[in-house]
């Protein structure tokens, strides 16, 4: 039995988006995360406490509304300083599929059972700008329940400027993810112990250069107008915390995801008309903890090619029409078939 996780950085989604005049399609959001049968995506730049997903009452139906009742949604702060906006997380699960963990315990008054619902994570806060939102996740669709379990840690790393100054954070940010939470979060035991599959994915705002993805790569950057910063992995996508044991967590999905843009005569950066860019949306896992499974990842193109919609109901590869309705990412995802 296989279940789809995702990621899908939303671009500053707000509550103008539920407005009549807003030109976000939140019709076509939906229809992408139903279409290509997500179970569960995590979600990037999720402004208003999440209202464009869950709010009633506005001139547009949420997305949540869009997709159908069978599906749940959770929202967080990430928690950074100095942001206006309050930028945050979201994760949207189907119902159907996937159900938040519980766990029953003993007290003075007899069993209780708990809910894990999904939280901020605090460890190593002092080395994250905005720190990353953590589920747990287990099926909801085999009779009795499953005794396996997602845990997914969504994140989005500092970005900046473009400079070597605040590329080094961001490196810093994914060294300490990898090294330092991801481990924490995978070893944690809970009350009713399953098998546990821990996914760490988002916008990583760097791209994965392996000795494959390199080739490629190094070519397409030079004469680039900016230089993005580069996981800290080996040529085989893998960092390895001496912290726990030389534990080795693999990075993939080496794909383009964000759309093409370009700089201004004022230096602004500004939406190009076609194409992809950087490699920004990754997963990372330890193979370890994956039984020797091999999960498949790729990048949803068919949210520009199928789901970008032109006039008269045509389909076409209406980039600047993405980028002004959807996002500035298309989403990735990863297939995980249990044993």
């Amino acid at each position: 039995m296989g279940y789809r996780i995702g990621s899908f950085n939303m671009r500053n989604l707000g509550i103008s988006a539920m407005g009549r005049t807003s030109v976000r399609d939140l019709k076509t959001i939906a229809e992408i995360i139903r279409g290509e049968h997500f179970d569960l995506i995590a979600l990037q730049e999720v402004l208003s406490g999440g209202k464009a997903f869950t709010a009633p009452g506005y001139a547009k139906q949420s997305i949540l509304m869009e997709l159908g009742p069978e599906w749940d949604f959770c929202w967080a702060d990430a928690e950074a300083e100095n942001d206006p906006r309050h930028e945050g997380f979201a994760f949207i699960w189907n119902k159907n599929r996937l159900r938040l963990c519980t766990t029953t315990v003993l007290t003075p008054h007899g069993e209780v059972t708990r809910t894990f619902y999904p939280r901020i994570c605090r460890l190593n806060h002092k080395d994250m700008i905005r720190l990353p939102y953590y589920g747990r996740f287990t099926a909801s669709d085999i009779p009795g329940g499953t005794n396996v379990e997602f845990r997914v840690i969504c994140i989005h790393t500092y970005y900046g400027n473009d400079n070597a100054e605040d590329r080094a954070i961001r490196q810093h940010e994914l060294d300490v993810l990898m090294k330092d939470i991801y481990p924490q979060i995978n070893d944690k035991r809970y009350g009713d112990p399953m098998v546990s599959y821990t996914v760490l994915l988002g916008d990583y705002n760097a791209e994965l250069w392996t000795a494959e993805s390199r080739l490629w790569l190094e070519p397409l950057r030079k004469g680039s107008w900016k230089m993005p910063a580069i996981i800290p992995t080996d040529d085989e996508g893998i960092v390895r915390s001496s912290r726990y044991d030389g534990r080795e967590i693999r990075t993939v999905q080496d794909q383009l995801t964000t759309l093409k843009s370009k700089a201004d005569e004022s230096g602004k950066e500004e939406f190009d008309t076609a194409g992809y860019s950087y490699s920004y949306d990754h997963f990372s896992y330890e193979d370890k903890s994956f039984h020797g499974m091999k999960p498949e990842v790729k990048p949803v193109t068919a949210a520009v090619s199928e789901y970008c919609r032109v006039d008269g109901g045509e389909y076409r590869s209406d980039f600047e029409k993405y980028h002004k309705t959807v996002s500035d990412h298309i989403p990735i995802m990863m297939d995980i078939e249990l044993r």
